[in-house]
């Protein structure tokens, strides 16, 4: 990270740019990729303006304060940065969230294979492939449907947890539910 320190109308001191590096290096526990702030500091009359310009990889954040003394103007423009770091950032995590969240819906598919081809020295032969769709059901709902369509098992989505489940009937009358989620 590169600090650029400007001064238009008074001379700085060591103790302000000691001041300023403090509280620009803290930004880097925010976002890594910071490239360069420019720090520009005037005094017109009994204002003490301080504006701030951080260069991040493909954004810019551009701050400008005023206070009674210079000290204070750095440590607003700090807070003022700080949080439109972190209001950037949580709009990079929930962007890429919501692609993670927007894939496909998953829809199974059953492959009908050969039932002689099991074993033979040719390997499995596909017969046809049969495109499913995932009902949405409680565990309960799930166990209902499959005895009124007389089925042995069902895949389903669990409106209870939000995860695919598997619902089938044990040799011993019972019910299994499998969580197919990690």
């Amino acid at each position: 990270m590169k600090l650029t320190t400007t001064a238009r109308h008074f001379e700085t001191s060591v103790d302000l740019l000691e001041h300023i590096e403090e509280r620009f290096l803290r930004l880097k526990r925010y976002f890594d990729h910071i490239l360069n702030v420019d720090v520009i500091m005037s005094v017109e009359k009994f204002r003490h303006i301080a504006e701030v310009n951080v260069h991040v990889n493909g954004h810019d954040f551009n701050v400008k304060e005023e206070a009674e003394d210079m000290y204070s103007s750095i440590d607003k423009c700090a807070k003022n940065l700080e949080r439109q770091i972190k209001k950037f950032k949580g709009r990079l995590k929930s962007s890429h969230q919501k692609n993670k969240n927007h894939q496909k819906p998953f829809s199974p598919a059953e492959q009908i294979i050969r039932s002689d081809s099991v074993g033979s020295e040719s390997g499995i032969e596909l017969m046809d492939s049969i495109s499913h769709q995932v009902a949405d059901f409680t565990v309960e709902e799930a166990i209902i449907s499959m005895k009124n369509n007389k089925t042995d098992f069902l895949l389903f989505n669990n409106t209870e947890s939000g995860k695919l489940n598997f619902v089938y009937r044990r040799a011993d009358g019972n019910y299994g539910v499998i969580d197919t989620s990690e």
